[in-house]
């Protein structure tokens, strides 16, 4: 039996194998999770040659295949493969806005910056001399929400 990757759209993939040679097969049972040969979650197909699964966050996945017969007695696993599933770019519903805020550099000696993403803040001096500096702006998408 082999599995593979045919299709990934989000965090959804759609797995595809050969059929098992074995006449008394019932059932196909697809194993994945985010360890190798540690799966966390199985789901029957049926007699169908593929599956179209919706991972519940992004990440490394890997994923393996069985055949079942009606008793219950089930092969080894299939090869294994892998995937990583890349994060989905946000919907937005309502009005679409983006939010801005300062990338703020800051330091008592000119030598050693830190950084911290800023809204308007109060900052206490600490020394004779603080220096701040805005280098960039971080833009983010974000919704904002309307109620009906």
């Amino acid at each position: 039996m082999v599995a593979w990757p045919a299709l990934v759209h989000a965090q959804r993939v759609t797995l595809a194998w050969d059929p098992s040679p074995s006449p008394e097969v019932t059932t196909y049972r697809v194993y994945y999770g985010t360890n190798s040969r540690s799966y966390t979650f199985v789901t029957n197909s049926g007699l169908v040659l593929t599956q179209a699964l919706v991972l519940p966050h992004s990440g490394r996945w890997f994923f393996a295949a069985t055949a079942a017969d009606a008793a219950g007695s089930e092969s080894d696993f299939s090869n294994e493969v892998q995937w990583e599933a890349k994060p989905a770019k946000p919907v937005l519903h309502g009005e679409t806005w983006v939010r801005l805020s300062p990338v703020i550099e800051h330091t008592t000696n000119e030598v050693d910056w830190t950084n911290f993403i800023g809204e308007a803040s109060w900052l206490p001096a600490t020394n004779r001399i603080e220096l701040f500096a805005t280098r960039r702006l971080l833009i983010e998408p974000v919704q904002r929400a309307i109620e009906p």
